[in-house]
């Protein structure tokens, strides 16, 4: 208990001295900052943060420009063109009924779901809501879409293991969303800036409203964007209806900056994010729910945050960038339908949810010595976690009401501590990039209202202390001075999640207390760990040509799937039909190798001036094996083979352009995942078929004051399947699964219009 006072007293103190600490030598008026910025393309430059973009490792940086033409309203289209790279999707009522729907994630060369990391403005976006009942890790009932594209200056797409450095490491990679600032927009030379978006989306009959200001004055500069989005259910070239979805959100990024000294710079940001739907299940009509089911759905994110950035020459470092932050994330998804069991009619009203909050402060700093450079900082975070699952039963017949508090897991606390260092070793034409990075976690459940129907489960739970080290080495060898070779070896670890440790199901509601079966979480699960080399080359071979290619293998590890446990009759003598628990049972591996090469037309031949070629593929495999059952397959979240090309033409004078994409992906059909052994994932799967859709997309810049940017999306109106969203479907055996997988088809060809008027 002392040390638990002790260690509420320090945290407060612990945060101020991570993100303010350093201030003490950075007061120092100094020379002017150089700021780094990496130009992606002439037409869409943007800033690339916590590394350079020709660091070792496989990295896609997509700018706002990029976002507005790819028609990227969402997660999906964001991965639209890049191998190896895709965003699952929990589909409206491909769950229970009380569960919701959205994007759960990217899934980056085969692994996906919390694997894989998401920070916005370096601050992590709360994990996908796991759903004990699917009895998989992979099976989420609330998904990750805490934010509109529309806030963002860039979106940054790292492959492969996270090597040591700042903000949420990832086992299978990360993605950072930057949102813009005012310097984007206003300077001393141009102090005003305001615009207006209308932007159409016929796959979903969005409407989006945007507008946007900026102000520099003196020191001071400010930035607003204020963004209002409707639409309904993403559209299916299937021969089924979707599952209506009526939906609207509103987003608010607000930033004031001030710089009262050379090379000194306070910000202070509010980004908000609320969204509505109100979704019915048509798909669930049947002798338990005669007329389906409806959902309310609420999505609230907050952040308020204060960073620091700081450039010159101090003793410790030539920059620092500090941050203190709280964000409050808030899914509440209330369900109502009628149910019949045992004869017997009800009305079901379910509200259940996903609430994070977290504040912390974390400090990057760099210091160069000569061709030399060291980059180091420190993190903390606090993170309260709530999942709460009540039920209110109504008997028709009687009007009784029966209540159910079935939270999926415990109510959780968590304190994180992180500390990184990694250095660049300049000799001759080689760099050498050694990196460790320092995890500490402690997880805090509290066992009130934790699996009431099951007696002795809330005392398995206890307080649990995790660190870890993980390092990483690159060696870089400048084949020119615009070329560069690296070999990277990087360490990963994933620590088990609160809801990994503490998940929960059972299904006495339904079966009666004295049998039934139950999905318990873990306490003694072991952390996730990834081995990653990669060999790659990226730059200019030549006049013209960017090129970026890779060759890479991963091994995983002790990855925490669901499996059936021994009946035990001591401590849970109720449950008969069956025990679920998490456990350490698989390893993994995959390897492959991808590229993309962007071809300058006009640098060869005057005459091609503005237009270019972009060319990407990828193609990788896998082998994972269950040390419980020795059975061996490939890792069922493989993604199939995908090549895409781009040909563009952008007015030099940059009155406008357009252009043509064509993207292929192969045929796949998951085979059985071996890993996960629950009658979750019996039965013969989908085979999705290969797909070959057209892009049209153009813009024109009308003089000075307005863009207008247009596009028509699956030109040749194909019918196709996303197959990280579609490979768990079961067969198209029956009327229901042919159904289901009608109903998950891509949409047809749609247009999407953006038009911006600017002051």
């Amino acid at each position: 208990m002392a040390a638990s006072s002790l260690r509420r007293r320090r945290w407060p103190v612990l945060l101020t001295t991570c993100a303010l600490g350093p201030l003490a030598q950075a007061a120092t008026p100094s020379a002017p900052a150089g700021a780094a910025i990496d130009a992606v393309d002439a037409a869409d430059t943007v800033v690339i943060t916590g590394k350079r973009a020709d660091d070792p490792g496989t990295m896609t940086v997509l700018g706002a420009a990029e976002l507005a033409r790819r028609g990227a309203n969402d997660m999906q289209n964001m991965a639209r063109y890049s191998p190896l790279v895709a965003v699952p999707g929990a589909v409206s009522g491909s769950g229970n009924v009380w569960d919701g729907a959205g994007n759960t994630g990217f899934n980056i060369r085969g692994i996906e779901g919390n694997r894989v990391s998401l920070d916005l403005d370096g601050i992590a976006l709360p994990d996908a809501a796991p759903k004990p009942d699917a009895m998989t890790v992979n099976g989420f009932g609330i998904g990750r879409d805490y934010f509109d594209p529309e806030t963002f200056r860039s979106v940054e797409i790292s492959s492969g293991t996270s090597a040591a450095g700042a903000g949420t490491p990832g086992l299978g990679g990360s993605v950072a969303f930057v949102t813009k600032a005012p310097q984007d927009y206003v300077s001393a030379e141009r102090p005003l800036y305001a615009d207006y978006k209308f932007g159409f989306d016929g796959a979903s009959d969005m409407r989006m409203h945007a507008a946007t200001g900026a102000l520099h004055s003196g020191a001071l500069q400010a930035l607003a964007v204020l963004v209002h989005r409707d639409g309904s259910a993403l559209e299916s070239a299937g021969s089924v209806a979707v599952n209506p979805d009526d939906w609207s959100s509103d987003a608010l990024l607000a930033k004031l900056s001030w710089s009262p000294w050379q090379g000194h710079k306070f910000t202070a940001a509010i980004d908000a994010f609320r969204a509505r739907h109100a979704r019915t299940f048509d798909n669930k009509p049947g002798a338990s729910y005669p007329d389906g089911a409806a959902q309310d759905s609420h999505t609230r994110r907050t952040r308020a945050s204060i960073e620091h950035a700081y450039a010159g020459n101090g003793a410790w470092f030539d920059t620092l960038d500090s941050r203190l932050y709280v964000q409050d994330a808030k899914v509440e998804d209330n369900t109502a339908a009628r149910y019949i069991t045992g004869n017997q009619p009800y009305e079901r009203r379910i509200a259940t949810g996903y609430f994070n909050r977290s504040f912390g402060a974390a400090s990057t700093a760099t210091r160069a010595f000569g061709k030399h450079e060291v980059t180091y900082g420190a993190s903390a975070e606090k993170v309260e976690t709530r999942r709460p699952w009540v039920e209110d039963r109504t008997v028709l017949a009687t009007g009784a009401h029966q209540f159910t508090n079935k939270n999926r897991m415990a109510d959780t606390d968590t304190v994180k501590l992180a500390a990184f260092a990694r250095g660049d070793i300049a000799v001759g034409p080689f760099t050498v990039t050694p990196g460790l990075r320092w995890d500490w976690r402690e997880l805090k459940p509290e066992g009130q209202g934790y699996a009431i129907a099951v007696p002795g489960a809330a005392g398995e739970l206890r307080e649990k202390t995790d660190s870890t080290f993980t390092p990483s080495l690159a060696l870089s060898y400048a084949l020119r001075p615009d070329l560069t070779a690296y070999l990277q070896y990087s360490r990963g670890t994933r620590l088990p999640t609160a809801a990994e440790r503490t998940g929960t199901y059972d299904s006495f509601s339904y079966t009666g207390t004295g049998n039934g079966y139950a999905v318990l979480g873990n306490a003694g699960l072991k952390k996730e760990t990834s081995n990653a080399f990669e060999l790659g080359v990226k730059g200019q071979p030549a006049r013209g040509v960017r090129l970026q290619a890779s060759l890479f293998h991963t091994r995983y590890e002790n990855l925490i799937e669901y499996a059936a446990q021994a009946p035990d009759p001591v401590n849970y003598p109720t449950i008969t039909y069956g025990l679920y628990r998490p456990e350490n049972v698989g390893t993994a591996r995959t390897w492959g190798g991808e590229v993309s090469a962007r071809f300058y037309m006009g640098q060869w031949q005057a005459a091609l001036n503005g237009t270019s070629l972009a060319l990407a593929a990828g193609v990788q495999h896998s082998r994972a094996r269950n040390e419980q059952t020795g059975v061996e397959s490939e890792l069922a979240s493989t993604l199939p083979r995908k090549a895409s090309a781009t040909l563009a033409w952008d007015d030099p004078a940059r009155r406008g352009g357009a252009s043509l994409s064509v993207v292929y992906v192969g045929a796949k059909q998951a085979e059985p995942d071996v890993i996960t052994s629950t009658s979750a994932t019996t039965g013969a799967r989908f085979a999705v078929p290969s797909s070959t859709v057209f892009d049209l997309a153009g813009y024109w810049n009308v003089g000075r004051h307005a863009e207008l940017t247009a596009g028509i999306y699956n030109l040749a109106d194909r019918k196709y399947w996303d197959y990280a969203s579609a490979r768990s479907l079961a067969a198209g055996t029956t009327a229901a699964t042919r159904a289901d997988i009608e109903r998950l088809a891509r949409p047809g060809r749609y247009a999407a219009v953006t038009l911006k008027l600017v002051y």
